[in-house]
C-alpha cells in the first residue's frame, strides 16, 4: 500500500493567503473589520444577563425605567453589530467564492493542457479525484477553508476574552475546558485520518456509482435497454455498487461514533466543573448577577471552544485535499519539447508532412500488452495512406502516436526528422486537421464550430468548408445563418445536427483548419454509402499537397490512396498501393472483395 504523503498545512494556509492577495487585496480589509465587530458581539450575550440583573438587584424608583433605557441601549448596540457582521460576513463569502471560481478556472486550464494520456488513465483521475473535486462546493474545500480562515481571527480574540474570565474565576475549570476540546480535536483528527486512508476507495465507489446512475438516466441507452432488456443488469450493479459504498461509509461512520464517546465523557466531567465551581462561589457569597454572567460566559466559552477547535480541524483536515488541488496544479502534466512548428515545417518550406515510425513500441500504461511491438513503416510527405484492418488491430492507437496524444513505450516517431517528443505541444497539433467518428458539437454558433475560435473568423472560407460538405444549404436556411446557435444549453432555440450531418460539420472543421496533415478517422461511419461517396468525390480538395491518413472499416475508400496499410493483431500486416495488395490475394484483398459486395449493392 502506497505511504501517505505528509503535508504541511501551514504552507497551505500560506499559499491560499498569497493567491487571495494577489486576486482580491481588498478582502484582508475586509475580514479586518469583520474582526473587529464579530469579536465583539459575542460579549454582548454575556454582558445582558449582568446588566439586567444587576439593575434590579439595585432596586429603587427608576429600577424599570433604568432597566428599560439599558436594554433600549444594549438592543441598538447589538443589533447594529449584528446587521454589520452579517453584512461583512455574505460580502466576504461572496468573494471567496469569486476566488474558488478563479482556482477553477485555473484547473481547467491545467486539466486541459495536460497531456491527453491521463484522459484515459483510471488510476490517475481516481489518485486526485479529492483533489479535482477541492473546487466544486461552497462548504468544503478551497472555498470553505477561505471561508473558515476569514471568521478565525475573530472567534480567536473572542475565545482569548473570554478565557482569561474563565481562568480568573478558577483555573481548574480552564483546563477542563481546554481538555474537553483537545479532545473533541483529537478524536476529529483521528477520524478524518482514518477517512482519508480510504479516500481512493471512497473514489472507486463513487466512480461506479455515478456510471450506473448516467447510465440509468441516459435517454441514449434507452433502446438498448428495452430492446434487450438490460433494465434488471443495470440495477442489479447499481444495487450491488450502492451497498459496497454504504458498507465503506458505516465502517468510516462506526468509527467516528467510537472515537465520539471519548468526546462524550470529558463534556460530562466539564459541565460538572463549571456549575460545582459557580454554586460554590455563590454560597461564598458571589451575586446572582455575576453568576448568570459566568453560567453564561462558561456556556458560551465552551460552544466557542468547541466551534475553534472544529474550525482547526476543519482547517487541517480540508487543507488535505486543498493540498491534493494544489498537487495536481503543480504536477508535470505535460511532457514537451521546445521545438515548434517551423523546426518541423523547416522555414515553410514544405506543405506536407512525413511520419517515421522507428522501432515504436506501446502499451497502454497499466497495462502489460503491446498494441504494436517493433512497428516501422513510413507515411511519406504528401502520400495518402489508408489504414486499414480489424477492430483492435490498432488503428486509432496509431493516430494518437503520430499526434502526439501518446508517446511511444519505446523507439521514437519523427516528423520531418525532428522527433515527436521534443516539440512543443500546442505547436504539433497545428500540424493536423483530425476529423474523428465521435462528433463534440459545442454550444456555440456555426461559425465557431467550424473555425473553432471567435475571433477573426473568415466567413467566406467558413462556407466553403460548409459547401463542400454539403451542409451550406441547411445552414443558409436558418434566420441566423452562420450565427445560429448549436445545442440548447445554452440557447433554449439552439439547433442540434444528425449523426451524419455531425461528422460533416466535424470535416468541415478540417477543411477550414488547412493543416498541413489530414487525418481522417472513421470520419463517414454514420453516412449511408451515398453520402459517404460525395465525401469521397471531395477529399481530393481536402488533402491537395498535404499529407493523409484515413482510417476506415470499409475498403472503399482506399481507392481514393496511394499506399494502404493493412493492420491486425500482430501489427503492421500488408503494405502497398491497392493494385499491389490486390495482386498478393492476402488479408486485403480477402476484405476487400468481401467488403466491396456489399458496398456495390448498397450504392446499386
Amino acid at each position: 500500500m502506497k505511504q501517505k504523503e505528509k503535508y504541511n498545512v501551514l504552507s497551505v494556509i500560506k499559499r491560499m493567503l498569497a493567491y487571495m492577495w494577489k486576486q482580491d487585496r481588498a478582502q484582508f480589509a475586509r475580514i479586518a473589520c469583520y474582526t473587529v465587530v464579530a469579536a465583539i458581539y459575542p460579549f454582548m450575550a454575556v454582558i445582558l444577563p449582568k446588566l439586567a440583573i444587576g439593575i434590579l438587584e439595585q432596586g429603587g424608583a427608576d429600577a424599570v425605567k433604568n432597566l428599560v433605557m439599558a436594554m433600549g441601549i444594549y438592543l441598538l448596540a447589538a443589533g447594529s453589530l449584528a446587521v454589520g457582521m452579517n453584512y461583512l460576513k455574505s460580502y466576504i463569502e461572496t468573494r471567496n467564492m469569486r476566488i474558488r471560481l478563479l482556482y477553477l478556472a485555473g484547473q481547467s486550464k491545467k486539466l486541459q493542457r495536460m497531456d491527453y494520456c491521463y484522459h484515459e488513465d483510471a488510476k490517475f483521475l481516481e489518485t486526485y479525484d479529492k483533489g479535482m473535486n477541492a473546487g466544486n462546493n461552497n462548504a468544503n474545500g478551497i472555498e470553505g477553508l477561505y471561508n473558515k480562515l476569514s471568521q478565525l481571527p475573530a472567534k480567536f480574540l473572542t475565545l482569548l476574552g473570554m478565557v482569561i474570565l474563565a481562568g480568573a474565576l478558577s483555573p481548574l475549570l480552564l483546563v477542563s475546558l481546554v481538555l474537553h476540546v483537545l479532545v473533541i480535536m483529537w478524536t476529529s483528527k483521528r477520524t478524518h485520518d482514518y477517512e482519508y486512508s480510504k479516500k481512493e476507495q471512497v473514489s472507486k465507489a463513487n466512480r461506479r456509482i455515478n456510471y450506473y446512475q448516467k447510465t440509468s438516466q441516459d435517454f441514449s441507452y434507452g433502446k438498448d435497454i428495452r430492446i434487450f432488456n438490460l433494465r434488471k443488469r443495470i440495477m442489479d450493479n447499481y444495487q450491488e455498487e450502492i451497498n459496497a459504498a454504504v458498507k465503506l461509509q458505516r465502517m468510516i461512520r462506526n468509527r467516528e461514533y467510537l472515537l465520539g464517546l471519548l468526546g462524550i465523557a470529558t463534556l460530562l466531567l466539564t459541565n460538572a466543573l463549571i456549575y460545582g465551581t459557580l454554586v460554590w462561589r455563590v454560597l461564598g457569597g458571589m451575586p446572582v448577577s455575576s453568576f448568570t454572567m459566568y453560567v453564561t460566559m462558561t456556556t458560551s466559552l465552551m460552544a466557542l471552544m468547541l466551534d475553534f477547535g472544529k474550525d482547526l480541524s476543519f482547517i487541517w483536515n480540508e487543507g488535505e485535499y486543498v493540498n491534493d488541488f494544489y498537487r495536481l496544479l503543480d504536477a508535470p502534466l505535460v511532457a514537451e519539447g521546445e521545438k515548434t512548428m517551423e523546426d518541423v515545417m523547416i522555414g515553410g518550406t514544405h506543405k506536407s508532412l512525413e511520419i517515421v515510425f522507428d522501432h515504436v513500441t506501446f502499451r497502454y500504461p497499466g497495462t502489460e500488452k503491446n498494441v504494436f511491438t517493433d512497428l516501422n513503416f513510413t507515411i511519406h510527405a504528401g502520400e495518402r495512406l489508408a489504414i486499414v484492418g480489424v477492430n483492435g488491430a490498432g488503428k486509432s492507437t496509431l493516430v494518437k502516436l503520430m499526434t502526439g496524444l501518446f508517446a511511444p513505450t519505446e523507439g521514437h516517431i519523427y516528423i520531418n526528422g525532428v522527433d515527436l517528443t521534443e516539440m512543443k505541444k500546442e505547436e504539433l497539433y497545428q500540424l493536423y486537421s483530425a476529423v474523428f467518428q465521435d462528433v463534440n458539437i459545442l454550444a456555440f454558433p456555426i461559425r465557431e464550430n467550424v473555425a473553432c475560435k471567435s475571433e477573426n473568423v473568415d466567413d467566406a472560407r467558413v462556407q466553403t468548408a460548409l459547401d463542400k460538405v454539403g451542409l451550406w444549404k441547411k445552414v443558409e436556411g436558418f434566420e441566423k445563418g452562420l450565427d445560429q446557435m448549436m445545442l440548447k444549453v445554452i440557447d433554449e432555440d439552439g439547433t442540434d445536427f444528425s449523426g451524419g450531418e455531425r461528422q460533416k460539420l466535424s470535416i468541415a472543421r478540417g477543411l477550414y483548419k488547412d493543416a498541413p496533415m489530414v487525418i481522417m478517422d472513421e470520419p463517414t461511419a454514420a453516412l449511408d454509402a451515398l453520402a459517404e461517396a460525395e465525401i469521397y468525390e471531395n477529399f481530393s480538395s481536402l488533402v491537395e499537397g498535404k499529407t493523409a491518413v484515413y482510417i476506415s472499416h470499409r475498403l472503399a475508400s482506399t481507392r481514393f490512396c496511394d499506399k494502404i496499410a493493412l493492420f491486425d493483431a500482430d501489427g503492421l500486416e500488408e503494405y502497398g498501393s491497392h493494385e499491389e495488395l490486390m495482386e498478393r490475394k492476402g488479408k486485403y484483398y480477402e476484405m476487400f472483395v468481401i467488403q466491396g459486395k456489399y458496398y456495390q449493392e448498397a450504392t446499386a
